[in-house]
């Protein structure tokens, strides 16, 4: 198995790796990681892969990132962004009701997860690990959706739609934890092995989330 190597800044960068031709050279070894990984699987998916693809050696490879797991961290992330945007753009579609909103993202976020990670097996083992080791991305990513719902809750009670006492950030975490099952990786995936229709249950769920946001109509 291959060491992480050591002396790395934040999220795995080595020092000096932010110029615009250093962030271009991250990009190209994420995206190739990525394919590699969904190819071959990210534990038999070795540093030395990645470079060989990119006609670089090992030792270029770590000038910008400090390890193998630092890698993988920054696949996680391209992903989890991915599915943030896909939550973002249904949080803010124009001429619906927070409610309507709300179950958009819902759906959303659930059929993003099982395209990225459920029907991909290689890339669910990423997840396993991701999970397993708690990566800081997997908090982030939380954190983002939590963002997300804190806002369309907020402005469905600016609006009259929701009737919310205290933090909507507390409301937004409450919705967040009651749907977890259509947006936990592993979840999703023992639901789907003994053949419960997650995806029938968010309508019915995003419903009783509603009116425990005190929704009007």
């Amino acid at each position: 198995m291959e060491q992480d190597r050591i002396d790395a800044g934040p999220a795995g960068l080595r020092p000096g790796a932010d110029t615009p031709a250093a962030l271009e050279t991250r990009r190209r070894i994420v995206e190739t990681a990525e394919r590699l990984f969904r190819q071959f699987g990210y534990q038999k998916t070795t540093v030395a892969d990645i470079a060989a693809e990119l006609s670089m050696s090992p030792a270029n490879v770590y000038r910008f990132f400090a390890s193998k797991s630092s890698i993988t961290e920054a696949v996680a992330r391209l992903l989890t962004g991915e599915i943030e945007e896909v939550a973002h753009a249904a949080a803010t579609q124009p001429g619906l009701s927070a409610r309507e909103r709300l179950l958009g993202v819902i759906r959303a976020t659930y059929r993003a997860t099982v395209q990225r990670y459920i029907k991909d097996q290689r890339m669910h083992a990423m997840v396993h690990a991701a999970i397993d080791e708690n990566w800081e991305v997997v908090k982030a990513h939380k954190a983002v959706i939590l963002g997300i719902l804190t806002e369309l809750i907020r402005e469905g009670i600016a609006a009259g739609e929701f009737r919310v006492e205290g933090d909507p950030a507390v409301a937004a975490r409450c919705v967040q934890m009651a749907n977890i099952a259509t947006c936990h990786p592993l979840i999703i995936e023992h639901c789907l092995r003994a053949n419960e229709d997650l995806e029938e249950m968010i309508d019915p769920m995003v419903a009783f989330c509603c009116r425990g946001l005190g929704a009007q109509g």
